[in-house]
């Protein structure tokens, strides 16, 4: 680990030094804007999926928003019981 000054600590992403007043679970700002865009893009790609009434669609997005909550440690709070990270 790299000696930082006091109060800053390194982006868990794309290692920028940022303030750790900054950083939410460890990212930077601009990687935490990214993080959240991909997951609102998810979950708009799961509504329509499931609009569409395609369910084989839908089963594959459900499964990617599994895997971005295991990858990210984040739990969401209207994904279907199925894919619930406990």
């Amino acid at each position: 680990m790299e000696n930082l000054p006091i109060g800053y600590l390194s982006c868990r992403s794309c290692g920028s030094i940022e303030n750790c007043a900054d950083l939410v679970s460890g990212l930077c700002p601009v990687c935490r804007r990214e993080r959240a865009a991909h997951l609102a893009q998810l979950q708009s790609d799961y509504q329509e999926a499931l609009q569409a009434g395609d369910p084989a669609a839908s089963a594959e997005i459900a499964q990617l928003i599994l895997d971005y909550q295991q990858s990210e440690g984040v739990r969401l709070k209207n994904v279907p019981g199925a894919y619930r990270v406990s």
